[in-house]
């Protein structure tokens, strides 16, 4: 690789004299040393070295009586002919000169006297010749190889200078190959540098055959080939991905002594997020600037002695000029005095905080006032230095208005909070207080600081109540005049009725709930004496319509009395077995009266224990299975699967018991037509916050008049087979237990009574 050179003009050094050498210099000496002491030694490790070829000469043989002379184990470790004779290396082919190193005048004389004519002498003393011929071409290599040296390290220098830079660096000789690299452009392209010295450069960084001539494209070579000066290019070309890739080509020239060109260095650097930063600037330019234009916010610009630089349309309108009636004025040549000087304040304190300030300021434009939010901000340079200053306002004359009458709803919804005799309460999300009026801390004896942001749990009786009742709103939105108890600070129970509705604000997103409640303790107080001194005075009903079901039931007992008296005095036995079967039914319509009285006259709380739903009914069809085998009803059950509930069992299967024997009794008072046979369904379903007990019959049904008289005290459409209590029992432990008992019915197609409890998990 040749060194580059600088654009340094030098001075041509002289040329070395030429020696002229006789035809004797071109052949080559073939020369045997006698004598191989340590000068031998040294002249044969000098001659070995490969640079002192040039001598031309070559050291076939060494004499020495002593064969471990110095000389003689060189010799013979470079392959030489040895001998103790030296009359012996005459005999060499080709010898023709004789190097006589022992210093002995003896010996000399012996060299003289028997080497022949065509050989040639050198004694010791002549042999100094040879030395510092040697020593010449030694300093002469020695000179050479420090210029290597140096040579090399200067190029190792200038690589490691081009490897150091981030740039892919490449020279490039006058043909546009490439006689250096970096590691920079290396790695960029993924080849060695063998790969890369020799090629040209376009086959190099762009893998082209041809050189790249692009319409539109200089090239920087050539530029700098034509005007011997620096040239810096931008090039775009595909990069992958589909994405455009921006170079900045900064091409030199490297100048020999004439002036000329003799290479160019090229410095490759990639600039394409420059390149997208700077497009990206003047799009936010363009975007910001449309913007401004198309903002309703009143946007304007002043310079530091106040004067208007820019201002957007709205800002123009609302001030009735145009952008070069308004460019370069101040606001006392725009404005009225009052509304000038309080700009100019305004824009007095944003220069001195040199940081953003808002102002709230009412000013009369156009002959109307107006509102304005302003923000001041001061704008500074990169060194920090303020240059302007730019004012956003935004009209809020109908906010404020707004606000208004949002403070005078909230001052009117206050007073009703207030002066509201019910409780209202407002929960958030999680279930904590976030309002309570006056009216409900009074009814619970609290102060209001006392219960906001305190769980609203804590105040029910049954906590898992309230959670039935959020599952109820989840589903229906809101719920009215639920009945729950909430505790008071001195721990007595508090009888409400509540009306609970999700809070929403205006985009419909839930903030918690607000509850509405009535205070209910006093009512239902009330209540239960009114209902209590209605059960007084129908004793006296249910006293006349137990006699009526008593002389029914006598007359009945009468007519069996009277049948077995018969039997037995006639001795038939068919009478007696008749009359036996009548007395046994009135006295099973007696304990059912009995039974119904009982249940139907005391108030009873409901006691629950785990209780297999699916037992409730086996429990309840096994008393009247053998009178549905009789009768020919086919009775069916399901049953939702589940674990044990807290049940009333008793009073549960007492409801269950009436329900199908009803159902019976209608199917025993049907004629079906061929092909329907009597069916009697009773179902148990599970269902989220509720047991539903279900039993459904295709019987002779009923009208509308009979279906709202069914549970009315000794309403009876059996005539003497029923009581008049059943029904009305059963919807009384209905209803002890929280729940509702309901009925459809078809005359001709039968009925449908259903029973539902609320959750007996949350009971």
């Amino acid at each position: 690789m040749p060194p580059p050179t600088t654009p340094r003009r030098r001075m041509p050094r002289a040329a070395p004299p030429r020696l002229r050498r006789g035809a004797q210099a071109r052949l080559p000496l073939r020369a045997a040393i006698i004598g191989g002491g340590l000068a031998c030694r040294d002249l044969l490790a000098i001659l070995d070295q490969e640079r002192l070829k040039s001598l031309n000469l070559e050291v076939v043989g060494v004499a020495d009586p002593d064969p471990q002379a110095p000389g003689m184990v060189r010799a013979r470790e470079m392959g030489i002919f040895t001998t103790p004779d030296f009359s012996q290396l005459y005999q060499i082919a080709g010898l023709n000169l004789i190097i006589e190193l022992t210093g002995h005048p003896g010996v000399r004389d012996r060299v003289l006297k028997q080497t022949p004519r065509n050989i040639s002498i050198i004694d010791h003393r002549g042999s100094r010749l040879i030395w510092d011929l040697v020593q010449i071409e030694l300093e002469k290599t020695l000179v050479e190889r420090q210029a290597e040296d140096n040579l090399e390290r200067e190029r190792d220098w200038f690589q490691e200078i081009l490897d150091s830079l981030p740039d892919n660096i490449m020279v490039l000789d006058q043909a546009m190959n490439v006689v250096m690299a970096n590691r920079t452009l290396l790695a960029a392209t993924g080849l060695r540098l063998d790969q890369v010295l020799g090629r040209a450069c376009h086959q190099v960084r762009h893998g082209l055959a041809e050189p790249c001539h692009q319409p539109g494209m200089r090239c920087p070579f050539r530029e700098v080939l034509a005007t011997r000066a620096p040239v810096v290019l931008l090039h775009s070309r595909p990069g992958p991905g589909g994405q455009t890739i921006h170079e900045e080509v900064m091409a030199s020239p490297i100048l020999g002594p004439d002036g000329e060109v003799r290479q160019v260095v090229e410095g490759v650097r990639d600039v394409t997020s420059r390149v997208r930063l700077e497009n990206e600037l003047h799009q936010t330019e363009g975007t910001l600037m449309a913007v401004m234009e198309a903002a309703q916010e009143l946007i304007s610009i002043k310079d530091l002695e106040g004067r208007y630089l820019y201002a957007n349309p709205a800002a123009l309108q609302l001030s009735g000029l145009s952008l070069p009636e308004i460019r370069g004025r101040t606001d006392f040549e725009v404005f009225p005095p009052e509304v000038a000087r309080a700009l100019a304040e305004q824009d007095r304190l944003a220069h001195l905080s040199r940081a953003p300030l808002c102002f709230d300021e009412m000013m009369s434009l156009g002959g109307q006032g107006h509102w304005l939010h302003t923000v001041r901000y001061p704008i500074f340079t990169r060194e920090g230095e303020l240059v302007a200053l730019s004012i956003i306002s935004h009209d809020v004359t109908e906010e404020k208005a707004l606000e208004e009458e949002v403070r005078q709803g909230r001052d009117y919804l206050e007073a009703i909070l207030t002066n509201s005799s019910d409780m209202i309460i407002t929960t958030d999300l999680d279930g904590k207080v976030v309002t309570i009026n006056p009216a409900g801390a009074r009814l619970l004896g609290y102060d209001p600081a006392e219960i906001v942001g305190q769980s609203i749990e804590r105040l029910w009786k049954s906590p898992e109540q309230r959670r039935q009742l959020m599952r109820l709103v989840q589903e229906q939105g809101e719920v009215s005049n639920f009945p729950a108890v909430l505790l008071a600070r001195e721990g007595h129970g508090v009888e409400i009725s509540l009306s609970l509705a999700r809070l929403t604000d205006s985009q419909g997103r839930v903030l918690g709930t607000v509850g509405i409640s009535r205070d209910m303790t006093e009512e239902n107080r009330l209540k239960r004496e009114l209902i209590a001194n209605e059960r007084l005075a129908a004793i006296g009903q249910t006293v006349a319509g137990l006699a009526h079901c008593i002389k029914n039931i006598l007359f009945g007992l009468k007519g069996g009395a009277y049948l077995i008296d018969t039997g037995l005095q006639r001795q038939d036995p068919q009478r007696v077995e008749e009359g036996w079967q009548t007395v046994q039914a009135c006295i099973g319509r007696i304990s059912n009266l009995s039974l119904d009285m009982l249940s139907y006259s005391r108030d009873r709380v409901p006691h629950r224990q785990p209780t297999d739903p699916a037992q409730l009914v086996e429990t309840a069809l096994a008393l009247v299975r053998q009178s549905a085998d009789l009768g020919g009803v086919t009775i069916q059950t399901e049953v939702d699967p589940g674990p044990p509930l807290p049940l009333d069992g008793e009073a549960l299967t007492r409801v269950l018991l009436n329900l199908v024997s009803n159902a019976l009794d209608a199917c025993h008072d049907k004629d079906y037509p061929p092909g329907q046979t009597p069916l009697v369904r009773v179902e148990v379903r599970r269902q989220t916050g509720r047991l539903l007990l279900i039993v459904d019959d295709n019987g002779v049904g009923m009208g509308d008049d009979i279906r709202r008289q069914l549970f009315t005290r000794f309403f009876s459409t059996k005539d003497a087979r029923g009581t008049g209590l059943g029904l009305a029992v059963s919807q009384k432990i209905v209803t002890e237990q929280g729940g509702e008992i309901s009925v459809q019915s078809t005359p001709g197609q039968g009925s449908r009574f259903t029973v539902v409890l609320p959750d007996p998990d949350t009971a």
